[in-house]
């Protein structure tokens, strides 16, 4: 892929996979919220809530929507989004690195282990995949980007 550089964050992941860049997510739930509004359906709920007690959790589902709205990130890793207290991000420019796959001790990093919770082994893959191929050229070969996503953890 062209943009594989801008798409890598300094820990491996690829931001393209990651939920909070999903740009067509979030314009759904954009024009979602905005055809709720335009058709009051917050009274239509209320007025459903008689014959089917699940719309009494509207505003719940509407909470839920502006809480999603909130998890988009604005640019990629390399553009500065994500996290800003980001640790790993401010080690890899601590050190002068482009990312963790210049590091020789990515492999037991204790700043990469709480990423493990959601991801599992995709990052030490992807880093090892990078170091293969090249922070240009990696991406074909990146694992899963979430532990739900996948049968086997640890890739």
């Amino acid at each position: 892929m062209a943009d594989d550089r801008e798409r890598t964050a300094c820990c491996g992941l690829y931001c393209g996979d990651c939920i909070p860049a999903n740009e067509a997510l979030f314009d759904t739930v954009g024009r979602l919220r905005q055809q709720l509004d335009d058709c009051e359906f917050g009274k239509y709920a209320k007025y459903k809530t008689a014959g089917n007690k699940t719309f009494d959790a509207y505003q719940t589902f509407r909470d839920v929507l502006d809480a999603i709205s909130t998890l988009r990130c604005p640019a990629t890793c390399f553009h500065g989004g994500g996290n800003p207290k980001c640790a790993i991000r401010a080690c890899v420019r601590e050190n002068r690195l482009d990312g963790c796959w210049q590091c020789e001790g990515f492999e037991t990093c204790k700043l990469l282990t709480p990423l493990c919770a959601a991801h599992g082994g995709t990052v030490p893959h992807n880093l090892r995949m990078i170091q293969l191929h090249g922070v240009e050229h990696w991406s074909h070969g990146r694992g899963k980007h979430y532990v739900w996503q996948k049968s086997d953890p640890q890739h």
